[in-house]
């Protein structure tokens, strides 16, 4: 269940606008907290099941900072054993903030369990072992998946979501129950955010504090 935060239903832009204003002190204690130095400051952006490391975000995300401050891996999530995968990207650990799209979402929210950092989900695939025995055939790992979802299903560290209330691959009300978010925005669209204007608002909002 989620932690003592706020959930924002939002309808148009000047919601969001108006939504992220309201929390400005929050998100400025935050910024303050863990952004203190600018120069230093890094994201690891996780893609999706089959996805890009130059997704949506990761576009998104250079509006905001230099290529060299973005890590933005490609990963064959379909053959690479979950636990192996999280031990490989535990060496991006200091890192100020990692951000995931759906299967990313997942594994952003198990490292910044771990790391210590940080998070932003958009459209998470959580429980990864509810959905990906569907969408890749003979998937050989869901038994690593169960072990780390149960292992951290609790996550101390801040945890934003951004859910698109369309979503017909995942289920948006599912995933709300489940995660241990501190802020939620549930939004317009379904699972793909690629052209959702009111997606591209909200992120950059977000990340504009923290820029």
């Amino acid at each position: 269940m989620g932690k003592t935060g706020g959930q924002i239903q939002l309808d148009s832009e000047s919601l969001i606008k108006r939504s992220l204003k309201a929390s400005f002190l929050f998100y400025r204690k935050i910024q303050m907290l863990l952004f203190a130095d600018e120069e230093y400051r890094m994201i690891l952006n996780l893609h999706g099941l089959n996805g890009s490391r130059h997704n949506t975000n990761y576009k998104l995300l250079l509006k905001i900072y230099s290529k060299d401050k973005i890590i933005s891996p490609q990963i064959d999530y379909e053959n690479i054993s979950p636990l192996q995968l999280v031990e490989d990207l535990q060496q991006y650990r200091e890192v100020d903030c990692m951000v995931g799209s759906s299967l990313g979402g997942f594994y952003a929210y198990v490292l910044s369990s771990i790391c210590k950092v940080p998070c932003v989900l958009v459209n998470p695939c959580i429980p990864p072992e509810r959905y990906l025995p569907f969408l890749v055939e003979e998937y050989a790992f869901t038994k690593e998946l169960i072990y780390l979802s149960e292992m951290y299903s609790d996550n101390p560290q801040i945890v934003y979501m951004i859910l698109g209330m369309d979503d017909d691959l995942l289920s948006p009300s599912y995933t709300e129950q489940i995660v241990d978010f501190t802020k939620i925005w549930k939004i317009n669209g379904g699972h793909s955010m690629a052209g959702n204007q009111q997606f591209y608002s909200l992120f950059l909002h977000l990340f504009s504090f923290f820029a």
